[in-house]
């Protein structure tokens, strides 16, 4: 087996899993990078190599499944890498009313963003604990502190994660293996995310961050083992925020949120430039 350990990131190819892959090449730690058929992982595991000068090994496995996430492992295990740092990232969104999508829908979702990181896991857990230091950093969501009208099951799968990654950090205490878990929010990803922001107006708009600015803060947390991350200050008042104000308020405020991202889609749907933007967000788009 290759004594080299390797920092294991799925969801690698876009958005925030693709810079925090920039981040742990910047740092010289060796890449294997996770993601789905089709994506653009092999444009970025050229950039990182080129970039950065450091090893990077590249698979694709759709991780909703239980027996992708063990092909992906067995994958790993036979080309003799051995993982060191686990970056749990790969997860799927929407929102929607609950009774628009379908129960297909739901399964897949929990299947990325419980099944998936909950198996790599427990997994690569032996190759993890073989290190004096290792970590997992698993991707959650500011959202798993609220209660958000269609987000119901994304929120959910990430107040799963958040409370999983905290339990088992606790009960990895003493053994060198670290587990973190950064709760990001909104983010300039995608371009009807950039477009969202422009029409935001005050604290909402202003607590939107980049992909590459939230995944600089979190690697660097993440290395100092912080056990919760959260990227920016408006974030971290918002958390505190929650916490003093009674139930009811919290509702209406969220309810009035909604409603103004409602707002805001339905306009972007009426536009010219809606079908533009479907086009270039395709996965096959040029």
């Amino acid at each position: 087996m290759k004594s080299q350990p390797f920092t294991l990131i799925t969801g690698a190819s876009e958005g925030l899993g693709k810079f925090i892959a920039f981040e742990f090449a910047l740092r010289q730690h060796p890449l294997i990078l996770v993601a789905l058929p089709g994506s653009k992982l092999l444009e970025v595991a050229d950039y990182i190599r080129h970039r950065f000068n450091v090893e990077v090994h590249c698979f694709f496995e759709d991780l909703a499944t239980m027996e992708g996430c063990c092909a992906l492992h067995q994958r790993i295990k036979e080309s003799e890498l051995t993982v060191r740092f686990l970056v749990n990232n790969a997860g799927l969104g929407n929102t929607n009313p609950f009774s628009e999508k379908s129960v297909a829908f739901y399964r897949k979702q929990i299947g990325i963003n419980v099944l998936a990181p909950t198996t790599l896991s427990r997994l690569f857990l032996p190759d993890l604990l073989s290190f004096p230091e290792s970590g997992i950093l698993n991707v959650s969501s500011l959202t798993s502190y609220f209660h958000i009208p269609n987000k119901q099951v994304y929120c959910a799968t990430k107040s799963f994660l958040h409370a999983f990654s905290q339990a088992l950090n606790n009960e990895m205490s003493g053994t060198g293996l670290h587990v973190s878990v950064v709760c990001p929010g909104g983010m300039n990803t995608r371009l009807s995310n950039i477009l969202a922001t422009k029409e935001r107006r005050g604290i909402s708009r202003w607590s939107i961050m980049n992909p590459e600015e939230v995944a600089a803060i979190t690697v660097q947390d993440f290395l100092l083992k912080r056990t919760v991350i959260i990227p920016g200050k408006l974030n971290r008042l918002f958390v505190i925020i929650d916490r003093l104000l009674p139930g009811f308020l919290k509702r209406r405020i969220i309810r009035k949120q909604v409603s103004n991202a409602e707002t805001f889609e339905n306009n972007l749907s009426a536009s010219p430039i809606h079908s533009a933007i479907r086009w270039l967000e395709a996965p096959n788009a040029a």
